[in-house]
């Protein structure tokens, strides 16, 4: 090789070097290799002349995928399309398909099982916080305008439900190293919602769905909704419109059995969502768009009693606990309410030396609800019946553009950069008194912001035909937590006609929360709340932001194997997440002062050493044209906080999903859903001096379901279904440690007409 000068043997030298020195430290030689691939390029460029436009357009044909188009290739890439929705319809969220793919589960927020029936998408145990959803490429973060509890929960839903399932076109699901490049949210993965395109001729469609449960305890639900699309100037100015109502009553307040202590915990909320959303699309020539997006959105709850911590018996009313009146007088009122205003503005341009991309977004939620309890057992708890609204505004701009390039190898250069403002105003959740005088609030409580600018670079390296690099990094610089390095590496290498090894390994990170980070964010316990450690045996503690918190970090990695020949599709993947200075609530005291016969300490946010996340996914899928069968599984080998030996999250040990579909005629389909759930172990070790806590395991338990879809004419179909076939309904139950309520079984219809 030494005594071959071609471009391409040196450039396999240099990668033969990479990897040996990534022997050594793999992060520093992966962010070393990105920027010699990128140096490389940049030094070539002015030798590459274009003499025809033959020449350029073979060169460009060389290599036809991005970096994020082959990392989306990854084994930890899943995609979910509009007849997935459409065969399997989900009642309200779209985290109710997203939770069949390999490595998903729903989950609150932390391992409390507080605020247990509001679970979100949780990919690879690494928690709701750690997933970064995404609506066309574009982050959403609605949620992070509700407060965030002692012990990492929200009162919240997630933001997987801003887009109705009938303006859907697919939703991508990325896990591990291939989520990596999105920045601070996406440890665990990313969600990617991709709404319908314009069309360049008049096409709609109008659909409603009910669904009924068997149990008359358990809220129904109904939507409605339209989609239009078309020209307004063909070719040129074209027009998408999109409308939903949906609405999902809440269970009945005794819905769930009383415990030996005589409580009772709360049922599902209800939900009521109205979205509508408009994009104009211009073609300003062959080379050039601008497209525009409006998005309005209203979420509102049908409150069931849910108080986060001592789960009062919202049924009676000579309940102990002191906010009982406010919770009696609450039930089935709207207690929150989120409305979220979006508008970007993206420019793309395909040019004979690439594609660019810039984008200029800016976000309005506004959270609308019932003040919380910031102390002690009533942390969370409603205490007025007047309402108070806090305001986050998020403005983005991102830049972006993809150079195919020939230089040593062919490969696809991406360079981007980005810029986010978060500024949140939330009078409701900072008036905390504090009685030890140990914290220096500042003067103004009320306002938090934060600012992180990125810069990254991709290449896709086509090595051979039969292997593809992707080297990557990414710069975030968060005004408070500082800057942080995201290298990563991905390989894709066929071995013979059938298998393909796929592996990746990634830093990811997620900057702290402007809660944890606020000095006016303050909470208060009497004593059961605070820690169980030496330092804090007596007396009563205050929990308040820091602003010198680290962001936390993981290091992802992935490798596995994938079948593919005639109608057999199947993989095998392997999943490690080293996850270091997890956030979380000290245990390490600041600051003591006695006032009276009182001790207070002072404890802040913190972060922890380490904690792991390892499992296994697999997945086989048949396909024999009408008749295609599809299973994954997944199974945690690892999930625990290393520092207190708790799990991160509540997840079942393992999943087991399979879906069936069979096309009998043109006209009718059928369609098998199961889903089986593995034990689910809570925590195991108190965290708090309060140390009674339920240390039993959710047993595991099967889904099933079934439905027909009938197509009357072109235009014209229908669906009927029934869900958990064999009515595995389960109760939340704190004296079984059961966290949440599955519903049982229901009946659902639903009519479209398409144009």
């Amino acid at each position: 090789l030494l005594k071959c000068p071609t471009k391409f043997t040196q450039s396999l030298l240099l990668l033969y070097l990479g990897v040996c020195v990534m022997g050594k430290n793999l992060t520093r030689s992966t962010l070393a290799l990105a920027v010699v691939g990128a140096m490389s390029s940049f030094a070539m460029a002015n030798d590459v002349v274009e003499t025809t436009k033959e020449k350029e357009a073979t060169q460009l044909q060389t290599i036809v995928l991005t970096a994020e188009e082959q990392v989306k290739q990854s084994l930890g890439a899943s995609i979910i399309t509009d007849k997935d929705l459409e065969k399997l319809p989900v009642v309200n969220d779209i985290s109710e398909y997203v939770r069949r793919m390999p490595g998903v589960n729903l989950t609150g927020n932390s391992a409390t099982g507080q605020r247990g029936n509001n679970r979100q998408i949780d990919i690879r145990g690494m928690g709701p916080e750690n997933t970064l959803i995404l609506v066309d490429g574009k982050p959403v973060n609605s949620r992070n305008s509700v407060r965030y509890g002692w012990r990492g929960e929200r009162d919240t839903r997630g933001d997987s439900n801003w887009v109705p399932a009938d303006a859907i076109e697919s939703i991508e699901v990325l896990r591990g190293p291939a989520a990596a490049r999105y920045g601070s949210g996406a440890m665990g993965g990313v969600v990617n919602i991709k709404t319908k395109k314009v069309t360049n001729e008049v096409h709609g469609s109008v659909e409603v769905f009910t669904n009924q449960p068997e149990n008359s305890k358990e809220g129904s639900s109904h939507r409605e909704s339209f989609n239009l699309s078309g020209p307004i100037i063909k070719d040129v100015l074209s027009y998408r419109l999109y409308g939903n109502y949906n609405k999902t009553d809440a269970d009945a307040a005794d819905i769930n059995p009383l415990t030996e202590s005589g409580s009772r915990a709360a049922g599902r909320e209800g939900v009521e969502n109205k979205d509508i959303s408009g994009r104009l699309a211009w073609q300003i020539n062959d080379q050039q768009s601008l497209t525009l997006d409006t998005s309005f959105g209203r979420q509102g709850n049908e409150y069931t009693g849910d108080i986060q911590n001592s789960n009062a018996d919202a049924t009676n009313p000579d309940s102990s606990f002191s906010n009982i009146a406010y919770v009696n007088g609450l039930l089935g009122k709207e207690t929150n309410t989120m409305y979220r205003d979006s508008y970007a503005l993206t420019h793309e341009g395909k040019w004979a030396w690439g594609d660019t991309k810039l984008l200029a977004q800016f976000d309005k939620t506004k959270n609308k609800r019932i003040p919380e309890s910031l102390a002690g057992g009533p942390e969370g708890s409603p205490n007025s019946f007047d309402k108070k609204t806090s305001v986050l505004d998020t403005t983005r701009f991102n830049a972006e553009t993809n150079i195919p390039l020939d230089i040593f190898l062919p490969q696809a250069l991406t360079l981007g950069a980005e810029w986010v403002e978060d500024k949140f105003s939330d009078a409701t959740s900072t008036v905390q008194a504090d009685a030890s005088g140990l914290v220096q609030l500042p003067s103004d409580r009320t306002h938090m912001k934060s600012r992180i600018a990125s810069a990254y670079i991709e290449d896709n390296f086509k090595v051979t035909d039969a292997t593809d690099l992707v080297l990557g990094v990414r710069f975030d610089d968060h005004s408070k937590s500082g800057s942080n390095w995201s290298p990563s590496l991905n390989i894709t290498q066929k071995l013979g006609d059938y298998f393909t090894l796929k592996g990746g390994i990634a830093r990811a990170y997620k900057a702290p929360n402007m809660y944890q980070n606020a000095e006016g964010y303050l909470l208060f316990t009497r004593g059961n709340g605070c820690p169980d450690t030496t330092a804090t045996a007596s007396g009563s503690c205050y929990l308040v932001g820091n602003a010198d918190l680290k962001p936390e970090t993981s290091i992802n990695k992935e490798v596995g194997i994938q079948f593919e020949k005639d109608i057999v599709n199947a993989s095998l993947t392997w999943f490690r997440n080293d996850y270091k200075n997890k956030i979380t609530s000290g245990d390490e005291v600041v600051g003591t002062t006695t006032v009276g016969s009182t001790t207070y300490h002072l404890l802040e946010w913190t972060n922890i050493p380490k904690a792991l996340i390892q499992g296994l996914e697999g997945s086989v899928s048949l396909d024999f044209g009408n008749i295609n069968w599809t299973n994954n599984f997944t199974y945690m080998m690892d999930s625990v906080n290393k520092t207190t030996g708790n799990p991160l999250s509540v997840v079942p040990n393992y999943t087991i999903n399979s879906i069936f579909n069979y096309d009998i005629t043109d006209q009718f389909d059928v369609n098998f859903v199961y889903t089986q759930y593995g034990r689910q172990k809570p925590r195991q070790f108190a965290e708090t001096r309060n140390t009674t806590m339920n240390t039993k395991s959710v047993p595991s338990y099967g889904i099933a379901g079934i439905n027909v879809g009938y197509k009357f004419t072109d235009q014209f179909s229908g669906r009927l279904g029934v869900s958990n076939l064999f009515d595995e309904q389960l109760v939340r139950n704190n004296d079984l440690n059961q966290t949440y309520n599955e519903p049982g079984r229901a009946y659902y219809a639903s009519l479209k007409y398409a144009f």
